[in-house]
């Protein structure tokens, strides 16, 4: 039987996000699945906060793929979104294959802290791209039938 590659959705990855919350400004970082489920956090977010931010920064690439026609690239996913707020900002990755970093940095989009915070996600994301992965989880019989699984 051939081992299968650890991924996110196996192997406990906050570590990696607790290295990226390291730098100058990173006040929290999340990794999600491509279904907005949270795959790890790091410390300090609440389990609800980091739960709401995957969910809706899925939404938000599923908005990039879908408005992605207007760039004559339909149903093409965004490799990065970037939310600016009045002193902070909001980064979100495409990181392994079916997942994403939600990265939180208390400094506006111009500043220094924001292009190092954008450049340690992306050197992590390269580093760890297979690691950051997560399996396609495939609907059972019983959940397409309406039945609740425990």
């Amino acid at each position: 039987m051939t081992e299968q590659q650890p991924t996110a959705d196996t192997r406990d990855m906050s570590w990696a996000l607790e290295h990226l919350k390291k730098e100058k400004g990173v006040l929290h970082v999340v990794l999600f699945s491509a279904d907005g489920l949270v795959l790890a956090a790091t410390s300090g977010i609440e389990r609800e906060v980091a739960e709401r931010t995957a969910a809706n920064a899925c939404a938000a690439f599923a908005l990039g793929r879908s408005i992605s026609e207007f760039a004559e690239l339909e149903g093409t996913s965004p490799h990065r979104i970037i939310i600016d707020l009045p002193d902070h900002c909001i980064l979100v990755f495409s990181a392994g294959h079916g997942t994403a970093l939600a990265v939180a940095v208390d400094a506006e989009m111009t500043s220094p802290e924001v292009a190092v915070a954008s450049a340690a996600t992306i050197k992590a994301i390269n580093g760890l791209r297979d690691a950051l992965s997560a399996r396609e989880r495939r609907r059972t019989a019983a959940a397409a039938h309406g039945a609740v699984t425990s």
